[in-house]
């Protein structure tokens, strides 16, 4: 192998391939990203067994040739180069040779045959989707995935299409986050629990770009395509909870809050909120929020928040922190809060925003 690639665009690239892989691999060849060089091009590949992902990056290709070396290492290596571009070489004894200018660092690496191939992902499913909505998606959805590794059915997200509507839904027994926008000209369905990983990964692989996500189900696995970079991913094999049944059909008390109001005086109250419950209280009354918490160790906080409300006096307590995720995600300047009694669970959902649904279960007083 002998090529000449952009520092800046192969540190970019490199940075979005190591994050796949583990901290401590089972194997070693696992710890190493395959460079692979063809033709005009560049393909870095990585994997966890779990979840794997393909990067083309233009290149300067004088030398065909293929190499596994360690992919945090060789990240670190070429971001700390010298100048715009970085000579890449390797030789018969699985050494991989990175110059720029008078620098040159030497990797050891292991044969490319040893690394494993990511699997083929027949099509049952297909789909695509705008990147920053898929994005949008997983971002105001995954904080509500459980990490429970019992629950394992609960460790990522159900992704949902059907009648030209998209849909995600994570639950971790507590709290349920729900999104769903419409899907120009989608014809079929297609359903699959996707992983945690692979769903932050999918975030990073889209960043900033505007294209489109092509995804495919097949056989216990997902392939993620975007411009030339595709994501693979074992799927969790299982039944997802019930989600429509958890979300309340009716309740009678609505208030309508400024957000970030809302969410700065949570915040405040969790200062002193127990840890171990960490239980903010909430008492609703005609115009008017008071967010209350207490610590035998620390001691107690009060405040006022103004509401639209003219209904009937409700008192009841939720986990800090779930309110403070989903007022981060709501995106709204205001918020509807849906209550009906102190035990019931609790609907958060952004003013003219019908497409996100959170619901947080409360904490007996």
């Amino acid at each position: 192998m002998n090529i000449k690639v952009d520092r800046k665009q192969c540190s970019e690239a490199l940075e979005t391939v190591s994050s796949v892989v583990s901290s401590r691999p089972t194997l070693p060849i696992l710890g190493n990203a395959l460079v692979d060089a063809r033709k005009k091009e560049i393909v870095l590949t990585a994997t966890d067994l779990e979840v794997g992902i393909v990067l083309h990056l233009e290149a300067q290709v004088k030398g065909e040739g293929r190499l596994t070396v360690p992919a945090r290492k060789l990240l670190d290596v070429v971001r700390e180069m010298p100048g715009d571009s970085v000579e890449i070489d390797t030789d018969s004894a699985n050494r991989m040779t990175i110059k720029a200018g008078s620098v040159e660092i030497k990797l050891l690496g292991l044969p490319p045959d040893e690394f494993p191939q990511l699997p083929e992902v027949k099509k049952d499913a297909e789909v695509s989707i705008a990147g920053p909505l898929i994005s949008t998606m997983i971002r105001r959805t995954i904080y509500a995935v459980s990490a429970d590794e019992t629950r394992y059915v609960l460790n990522g997200a159900y992704l949902i299409w059907e009648k030209g509507e998209i849909k995600m839904i994570t639950t971790d027994g507590r709290r349920l986050a729900y999104m769903h926008a419409p899907l120009a000209g989608a014809a079929g369905k297609g359903g699959a629990i996707v992983p945690t990983k692979a769903l932050q990964e999918l975030v990073n692989l889209i960043g900033q770009k505007e294209d489109s996500v092509s995804i495919v189900l097949g056989e216990g696995y997902a392939k993620f395509t975007l411009g030339g970079s595709t994501l693979t991913t074992r799927l969790i094999d299982g039944n997802f909870p019930d989600y429509e049944q958890v979300i309340p059909k009716a309740q009678d008390k609505k208030a309508v809050v400024d957000t970030d109001a809302l969410q700065s005086a949570v915040k405040r109250a969790s200062l002193i909120a127990s840890d171990r419950a960490s239980s903010v209280r909430l008492d609703l009354k005609k115009g008017m929020l008071t967010l209350s918490a207490a610590s035998h160790e620390l001691g107690e906080a009060r405040e006022d928040v103004p509401v639209k409300y003219d209904g009937e006096a409700l008192s009841v307590a939720y986990n800090a922190r779930y309110l403070m995720d989903v007022l981060k995600h709501a995106d709204s300047k205001e918020i509807v809060l849906e209550l009906s009694t102190a035990l019931a669970p609790g609907v958060v959902k952004p003013v003219g925003d019908d497409g996100y649904v959170c619901v947080v279960m409360p904490i007996r007083l």
